[in-house]
Formats: C-alpha cells, structure tokens, sequence
C-alpha cells in the first residue's frame, strides 16, 4: 500500500501528466505521479506530433529529445478531396514528426522522473477524496495519497468526470476514431495525407509516414454524424482502405484495427476546484478539426503544474482554480474550440462538392496554408513569456 502525503499528486503519467509533473517539479514542488500501467506501453493513436507540439517537448524534455527515439519527420500535409483534388501545406523549417506513442509517452515519462518527480507505474486510482468540497487526495486498491493539490490527467472517460458530477459529452461534442498500421506504404516527401471524403463528415480519413516500416492509418469523425449515418466504425476504416486501394496496393495490414474515442473541446469552462485541476483529454481540449489533442495535453498539463507549483510557493492556493480556468480559457480551450467553424467549414465544401470550383480550391489552399489555422497554438505562443 502506497501512502503518504505530496504537495502536487498527478493521476496519469501521459502527455498531460508528465508534462504537469516536469512543470511543478522545476517550480520547487514535491510531486508523485501514479499511472496504472507499466511504461513503455502501448496506445492507440494516430502518432501525429505537431510542429508546436514538438516545440513544447523541447522545452519540457530537452531541446531535440524527440529526436532521440524512433520517429518520422513530417515536412508538409496535403489535403485530398473526392475528386483527387488536393492542396499542399509545407512546414518549412519546422516539421512534425510520427512518433508511436509507447514511445513518445516513455520519453515524457522519464523526463518527469529527471525532473525530479516520484512516478509510480502499475497503480491505480479508483476515487479523489474529498474534504469540506475540496479534493485532498486519490485513493485506490494500493494506494491512498494525500496532497495539496490533484492533477488529474488520466483521460478520456476521466474518474474527475464522475467525482465532479459532471455529464457525458455530447455526441457533438466527442470525435470517434479507428487505427491500424500498414507495411509497405511507403512514399518519399514525408507528407501527412488527410481524405476528406462524403462518408466522414466532420472529420477525414488519413496515411501517415512509415516508423521503422509502419504507417499509421485511420479514420475520424465527430460522433452525431457518425452515429446519422448508420454505418460502423469498421465499415468506414474498411471502405476507406479499398477506395484508395492503389495507394494500398501491394501493402499489406501490420496490426488489427482499434478505435477510441475523443472528447472535444467547447466553451464550456475547464473542470477545476479546489485542490483539483484536470488536464489533457481528461479536460476535454482536443481540436475539433483536426482530432488532434498531444499539444493540448503537453498545454494543458504544463499550464496546470507551472500554476500550481506557483501557487504553492506564494501562498496563493485558494485562488488556483480559477486562475487555471482562466489560463486553460484564454490559451487552449476558447481559440480551439472556435475551429468548429472551420471544420464546419470544410465539411459543407466537401458535402456540396464545392471542392471542383477553382476559385474554392484556391481560396482553400490559401487557408490551408495560413499560420492562422492554428488558432489555439498562435494563441498560446503570444501569450507566453
């Protein structure tokens, strides 16, 4: 039995987690972070890391880290209409990179540990405890922790969901994906390839670049309108593959297909109470666009251990939650979730074939390679020392 007392107890050694246990740890605080699993270890994602995203993890884990294990460079994307249409997007100078997340999250995982957090593997939560409205603590079958402030950052279908009495997303507002890797993809140009196709409104289908043989393949859409049309996950990942079944031809499939779901973010404000702040998909902050959500973890995560760290050192514990409220509102939830306009956007062009106009492809190709598509991260970027 794992017991005791920390001044920052973080629940999830993920993006969010890690990043959260880096953040308080380099602002003076004793912090232990529990995780159920044993890292290295396997999640399904699409293994997509931003450019920004990638920035973050400089300064969180050292500047190139992410370089250091497996990956690919991404120097561009291209977006692939019905009709073959497409329009380009390059990164310049500042690639992404496809990392598979065993290990991307073991590179956080050990950084948080450098930082000079307790992390603690194979431990569960099962409940926050609570004291006068006020979370003191997590307690599970081996452990029971007490803290001055809980970073809970463990997830979609978050145990702060149901600490905090709070619904389950809106169909609107949770996206639904599907995942396998491919063998022999392989295409020179490092592009990430996003379909934007009719039977996956609000959302694509996509082809990432091969990691040590593998590419990353899947599908996404927003849940009310996967659930309208009817027609499974499965289906969708299948139809997906035989439509574009030259660009699959002599490929062959490296690992079954899984899915997950993601929770989107609104303007609803960001759960946090005293003694208690959620981070990363836990907080609902993934783009609505794109499904992205690793930046918004590393964000978001960063945000809620810089703060609390702060604050414990100041003295000004009390008004902590809204002060991280306010930080999650004005950097990352607000400007992301005002993407659904454009997602929107992309989704009516698509439905109505507007993509065979020129001037639409043009007028698209122009947004698709505007800076200011990433809202919530130019945002962010401006308002951080």
């Amino acid at each position: 039995m794992l017991e005791g007392r920390t001044q920052v107890l973080v629940v999830g050694a993920g993006p969010a987690g890690s990043a959260a246990a880096i953040a308080a740890a380099r602002g003076g605080a004793d912090v232990v972070v529990l995780d159920r699993a044993r890292f290295p270890r396997d999640k399904i994602c699409g293994d997509a890391i931003s450019n920004t995203a990638l920035g973050l993890v400089d300064g969180l884990v050292g500047k190139g880290a992410a370089l250091g294990v497996p990956g690919a460079a991404v120097n561009g994307a291209v977006a692939v209409f019905p009709d073959g249409s497409v329009v380009r997007r390059s990164y310049g100078d500042r690639p992404g990179r496809i990392i598979e997340r065993d290990d991307f999250d073991y590179l956080l995982r050990q950084a948080a540990e450098r930082a000079g957090a307790r992390v603690v593997e194979g431990t569960a939560v099962r409940r926050l405890l609570f004291r006068g409205g006020q979370v003191v603590g997590a307690h599970g079958p081996a452990v029971d922790m007490k803290a001055d402030v809980v970073i809970v950052a463990d997830g979609t279908a978050s145990l702060a969901w149901d600490a905090l009495g709070l619904e389950p997303p809106e169909p609107t507002e949770l996206g639904v994906a599907m995942t396998a890797y491919y063998r022999g993809l392989a295409r020179p140009g490092g592009e990430s390839e996003h379909y934007f196709e009719k039977d996956l409104p609000a959302g694509y289908g996509w082809i990432f670049p091969e990691v040590d043989g593998r590419s990353n393949i899947g599908v996404y859409l927003r849940v009310d309108r996967y659930r309208a049309g009817g027609v499974r996950l499965r289906e969708l990942f299948r139809r997906f593959v035989e439509r574009h079944r030259l660009r699959f031809q002599g490929a062959e499939e490296a690992s079954p297909p899984r899915s997950w779901s993601l929770p989107l973010a609104t303007f609803r404000p960001v759960p946090a109470i005293p003694g208690l702040l959620v981070a990363g998909d836990a907080a609902r902050l993934v783009d609505p666009l794109t499904g992205e959500g690793i930046w918004h973890a590393l964000a978001s995560g960063e945000l809620a251990g810089r703060l609390a760290a702060g604050a414990l050192s100041s003295g000004g514990i009390a008004s902590l939650p809204a002060d991280y409220r306010r930080a999650v509102r004005r950097e990352i939830a607000w400007p992301t979730a005002l993407r659904r306009s454009l997602e929107a956007m992309t989704t009516f062009v698509v439905d109505h074939d507007l993509y065979r106009s020129r001037a639409v492809l043009r007028a698209l190709e122009w947004g698709y390679n505007r800076k200011s598509l990433e809202i919530a991260k130019t945002t962010a970027g401006a308002a951080r020392p």
